[in-house]
């Protein structure tokens, strides 16, 4: 019984601490930049889709063919974008 409440402490530590540290890559990765997972991609509208870290929120942002053909459903990115006429366009993208 003791041994099963220490492994219920430690994998409740690590989930916190995943969300933690989700939460803080996001504001520290500055203004015009969000910190998520690759939910979807559009090719043919030239669009990702992000899960934010931050937010939990999915957002979309434009992207050259060259940006796209580099992710992955799943893959965890930083995304440094501007914004133009109410779109989100991606200039940067780390994986």
């Amino acid at each position: 019984m003791k041994n099963r409440s220490i492994v219920l402490v430690a994998v409740l530590a690590v989930f916190l601490l995943g969300s933690v540290t989700a939460i803080w890559a996001c504001k520290s990765a500055g203004p015009n930049k969000h910190v998520g997972s690759v939910m979807a991609i559009d090719a043919k509208a030239k669009t990702f889709t992000i899960r934010d870290a931050e937010t939990d929120h999915l957002m979309t942002f434009e992207a050259t063919d060259k940006i796209l053909k580099e992710l992955k459903v799943k893959d965890r990115v930083m995304v440094g974008y501007k914004e133009e006429n109410g779109k989100m366009i991606a200039v940067d993208v780390q994986a």
